[in-house]
């Protein structure tokens, strides 16, 4: 199994476990899950991005995402594979402001990145039209 796919796996199964009920992460159960999931995009993007940013990745998804379906958390899997290289336009879809966060994650870092990692990831910015 591939990293991104333990991390899809990962969230299939906290979104089995919110039982259709909306995303709310105050209880035990909630920040377990939670703690997981970023347990997991940590190990899979912090080498990239650094663990500061990564961790700050999560936490912007978990607070865009709390009280709306637990669908949504592919979201964070969606930012993960498109900071390792294998985003799929075709099967995964970001919105706006997701873009906007990965952009801004990326200049806030950008003195502590790989030069090439960042010029591949901003690169893949400007195809998309995040970059202006």
């Amino acid at each position: 199994m591939r990293p991104i796919d333990h991390l899809f796996s990962q969230i299939d199964s906290v979104i089995r476990s919110f039982r259709g009920n909306v995303l709310d992460f105050s209880d035990k159960e909630g920040q377990q899950s939670k703690d997981r999931l970023m347990n997991v995009f940590s190990g899979l993007t912090a080498p990239i991005i650094g663990k500061t940013a990564a961790s700050d990745m999560c936490f912007y998804c978990f607070d865009r995402l709390e009280g709306r379906h637990p669908e949504g958390l592919q979201k964070l899997g969606f930012i993960a594979a498109f900071l390792i290289g294998e985003y799929d336009d075709k099967t995964m879809e970001l919105d706006a402001g997701d873009w906007s966060e990965i952009k801004e994650t990326l200049e806030d870092i950008s003195g502590e990145i790989n030069m090439d990692t960042l010029t591949e990831l901003l690169g893949e910015l400007l195809n998309r039209g995040v970059l202006t």
